[in-house]
């Protein structure tokens, strides 16, 4: 008897095992961060202070998306010579892609649920965006379905989230940015070249290949019963999503390297975790 999805997705525990751990890292957090950070994180929002909710958000992200990235690279590196025809890319499984959208999946619905209760963190793009994120790496789970292109979107392109943590640590909390100056800048310029490696220059390879191999399964027809072409299709609109956001982003960053260079410490960085 095939699994259903539910025992897909939450069957094995890792799901429930990574939002029970991220729960609690940053529960834990917010009141170790209040106690060994008392003028940075012990005041409370209410009093004018920022509190320890974003520093504990941002290190809490650090895990999962560390894990991400390096199961990610080295999938896509290392792991990927059979995927070699578009059906293969798009309906062949790899227990690498699992791994990483499981923690993806998790992350992202985690990341949504905590986002809602800080206004830092729930403007309606980045909403939008975990949603949409967690829904195919639902469907990938479940289909499954997209496993090649998963490592990378899913995986890869988290490298340039993981110095994007110190980047909104250093722009929540100014005092921090003075402290350290120059993990602030060797922060900003690590998440700047990684985001254009990953995020720009091979996503767009990537995304014309996924459009590619989408489009074609479309137009052919040929696409087995269980993947319907609507899903294929709901897939490309989301990645068009996606990639619309990178143009965002991209834009922003580079407006704030107009910023650093002026002498503007705050930059520009946008939050694309």
């Amino acid at each position: 008897m095939a699994a259903t999805a539910f025992e897909l997705v939450w069957g094995d525990g890792v799901v429930p095992s990574w939002l029970v751990g991220l729960t609690l890292l940053f529960l834990l957090l917010m009141p170790i961060l209040r106690s060994m950070f008392p003028k940075t994180c012990g005041v409370a929002i209410k009093q004018g202070g920022k509190g320890a909710f974003l520093l504990a958000f941002e290190i809490t992200c650090a895990g999962p998306l560390a894990y991400c990235a390096y199961e990610g690279v080295v999938a896509w590196v290392y792991k990927l010579d059979d995927f070699t025809t578009p059906e293969q890319r798009l309906y062949g499984v790899s227990p690498f892609a699992v791994k990483v959208m499981q923690a993806n999946f998790a992350f992202q619905v985690w990341d949504f649920s905590v986002s809602l209760f800080h206004r830092e963190l729930n403007s309606p793009e980045m909403l939008t965006h975990h949603a949409l994120a967690a829904l195919m790496c639902y469907w990938g789970l479940t289909m499954p379905y997209m496993h090649y292109y998963a490592i990378y979107f899913m995986g890869v392109v988290e490298i340039s989230s993981v110095p994007l943590v110190l980047v909104d640590i250093c722009k929540y909390y100014p005092e921090l940015q003075r402290r350290f100056p120059a993990l602030d800048l060797g922060s900003k310029v690590c998440f700047g070249v990684l985001f254009v490696a990953v995020r720009d220059i091979v996503w767009v390879k990537t995304a014309i290949a996924v459009w590619t191999d989408g489009v074609g399964i479309l137009r052919a027809g040929n696409f087995p019963p269980q993947y319907p072409g609507w899903i294929t299709a709901s897939v490309l609109v989301a990645q068009l999503f996606f990639t619309c956001l990178q143009v965002v982003w991209t834009k922003q960053l580079f407006q704030g390297l107009a910023d650093l260079l002026r002498g503007d410490a705050d930059g520009g960085e946008k939050k694309e975790k």
